[in-house]
């Protein structure tokens, strides 16, 4: 008998390749939006610091590295730089510290939490133009309000010119600062805490262990990811900061106040747009370095441990 053959069918796409798939479906587009809105400015950047260009001119000069060699041995860039380190290290303890102490505030009372929680987080909401606008107002030295309360309560030697005194200028940026930042640390802490088992603090409680040893030994090692997270998160605040400085100061008095980003964005002023493509690009660079460094020495710490 003779047999039929049939040609063979062909199989089917696998269900499972099409379901690896999906997920980098989803996020394409996502992907295409950093790439155009982000990363391509990024590398623009990074490739205009190699040129001479005013702005104006339709034609570039190739320079290679002289912007960088230039701004390497400024001392405006660095005096600028040494800022944003000072403010990186405030920013590290002050609001951290303020929005962990705060967040553990609110987790331990038991009525009010919503309102408190709402109330500290308020200043964050606002645009940094306009905290920046209240501090200004605040620090005036004739119509402000901090001078004239300060000789209401008897401490009228330490009233001064807060934005124009070159020695404290910066540190009274940091507090307005700190006031617009550290609800973000707050509420960031109060997730961590909420993902803490409250089998663990009954326990403790039952043991008799205080404040201080629930927050040292219970709360603080519980929220180890979450600190890395929030400093990381630090450093790039700190690093790019320029709205608050920019209103307050402008950068001064006498450059006491610069940081890197009013550095560029004088360099820009100047029609320098090599020169200042170049000194973001140094400050992504410390930006990278420091950021990945504190996550490797983190991720090292707990492998050790």
């Amino acid at each position: 008998m003779a047999q039929s053959f049939s040609a063979p069918r062909k199989r089917a796409a696998s269900p499972r390749f099409r379901i690896d798939l999906m997920p980098y479906l989803f996020i394409l587009p996502a992907v295409v939006i950093y790439v155009i809105f982000n990363l391509g400015p990024v590398l623009a950047s990074f490739f205009l610091s190699f040129f001479r260009w005013d702005l104006l001119s339709p034609t570039t000069e190739f320079i290679g590295f002289k912007h960088y060699n230039f701004i390497l041995n400024d001392d405006r860039f660095w005096n600028a730089l040494s800022h944003n380190f000072i403010f990186l290290g405030l920013a590290v303890v002050i609001p951290v510290s303020m929005g962990l102490f705060l967040a553990v505030f609110i987790y331990e009372i038991r009525k009010g939490r919503v309102f408190f929680r709402a109330a500290l987080f308020l200043p964050a909401i606002f645009s940094g133009v306009v905290i920046a606008y209240v501090w200004k107002w605040i620090y005036h030295p004739f119509a402000g309000v901090l001078n004239p309360t300060l000789e209401l309560v008897g401490l009228g030697a330490f009233t001064q010119s807060w934005l124009g005194n070159p020695k404290i200028a910066l540190y009274s940026t940091f507090i307005a600062y700190t006031w617009a930042s550290f609800g973000y640390s707050m509420v960031i802490f109060l997730a961590g805490l909420q993902d803490i088992s409250t089998d663990i603090f009954d326990a403790a409680r039952v043991d008799g262990a205080n404040f201080r040893q629930k927050l040292f030994y219970i709360t603080i090692p519980c929220l180890y990811d979450v600190f890395t997270f929030v400093i990381t998160l630090r450093i790039f605040t700190a690093m790019g900061v320029f709205g608050v400085i920019y209103i307050l100061t402008g950068g001064g008095p006498f450059y006491a106040s610069d940081v890197i980003d009013i550095y560029v964005f004088r360099m820009i002023g100047n029609y320098e747009m090599g020169w200042a493509t170049a000194a973001a690009t140094v400050n992504t660079v410390v930006v990278v370095f420091l950021s990945t460094g504190f996550i490797k020495y983190r991720e090292w710490r707990s492998w050790s441990s």
